[in-house]
């Protein structure tokens, strides 16, 4: 999470818009983790219908780089390389 704030703020300018998604029960717990960490983005809270709309998430954390067309054009599942993802998300700003 602290990765996608500091993107928020380096790549917002440029047209990134990061979308958190909890997939928690409680939205008091999200809520106090969102002042916790200052979190720069929304974050909204998902359920198993929203998952299946994703072609279903099976494990946490999950990320999809979404373009400005609503294309799902990557998804990482897992602890993913930061550095990879951010690359592919710098395609996409640039429009390749």
């Amino acid at each position: 999470m602290p990765g996608f704030v500091a993107w928020q703020k380096k790549y917002g300018p440029r047209g990134l818009q990061i979308i958190g998604i909890s997939m928690d029960d409680d939205p008091a717990l999200v809520r106090s983790l969102y002042s916790k960490l200052k979190l720069n983005y929304p974050v909204a809270m998902g359920d198993v219908k929203l998952g299946n709309l994703y072609g279903g998430v099976l494990g946490l954390p999950m990320t999809f780089l979404i373009d400005r067309h609503g294309d799902i054009k990557a998804e990482f599942q897992g602890e993913t390389d930061l550095g990879t993802m951010e690359r592919q998300m710098q395609s996409l700003l640039s429009g390749r």
